[in-house]
This record gives structure tokens, sequence and C-alpha cells, in this order.
């Protein structure tokens, strides 16, 4: 049996912390972010770069809008944390010439469309962790 997707977005948002914090809280309380979370994940199960995109935009313009644009650190997490994020990634081998060999292994067959989407929102979760985090646990209850 299959889970429905507003309790799968509900499970996957939940073992990223989002109860740690009031803020992280409103992922689940608040219904209109909620139903962007869903959204991301249609986008999600599309495989399609752009929806992931369009979906993940969406959610940082309306936690922006509430004030609580550090929410927008579970949507990086949401896509990061992926089939598309490599299993397993083997150290970088020296090719002769100056090339380089990268090796890595994912949990199941992947496009290159859902690696791009991984290795996007590695980025944006990179780029935005240490702040968005700090913001979060500064309102911690």
């Amino acid at each position: 049996m299959s889970l429905s997707i507003y309790h799968a977005t509900k499970q996957k948002l939940l073992t990223h912390g989002v109860k740690n914090t009031e803020d992280g809280n409103l992922t689940l309380t608040d219904k209109r972010l909620f139903l962007l979370f869903v959204r991301l994940e249609r986008a999600r199960r599309s495989k399609c770069f752009e929806a992931v995109q369009a979906a993940v935009c969406a959610i940082e313009t309306y936690a922006k809008s509430i004030g609580k644009r550090q929410v927008a650190i579970f949507a990086y997490m949401y896509m990061r944390f992926s089939d598309g994020t490599p299993k397993m990634t083997h150290l970088d081998e020296t090719l002769e010439g100056g090339g380089v060999r990268k090796i890595k292994e994912y949990r199941r067959p992947v496009t290159d469309e859902e690696i791009t989407i991984a290795a996007w929102a590695r980025v944006k979760f990179d780029r935005y962790e240490n702040s968005f985090f700090r913001a979060l646990y500064s309102n911690r209850r």
C-alpha cells in the first residue's frame, strides 16, 4: 500500500526535523506552506528540474512573505536528501594527462535530471545552511 502524497510529504518533513523548532513546525501547521511542500513532492516525483525549481521558488517566496525565509532550508533539504544524491562517493582518481575520475554510487538507477536536481539543491543548502539554521534555532521553543 502506498502512502498518500500528503502523508508522504509530512513523513519526509518530519525526518528533516521540522518539529524541532517553532518555525520548522510551520511546514506542517501552515496549510498554504504545507501545500507548497506537497507541490514540491509532486515535482520531485515528476523528476522535472524546472518543476522542482518552480516549487522551491514558491516556497521561498511564501516563506519570505510571512517573515520566515529560513523555512526554505527544508525545501533544499527535501531535494538534497533524495535518490539523486549519491549513496557513496569514492575518492577522486587523478588520471594521466591531468583529468580526474569521479565515481558515485546511487541507491537506484537515476536520471541525469534527478542528479541535476540533487546537485542544485545541495548548492542551495550549502549556501544558506548556516544562516538559516541559526535563524531557525534562535527561535527554538
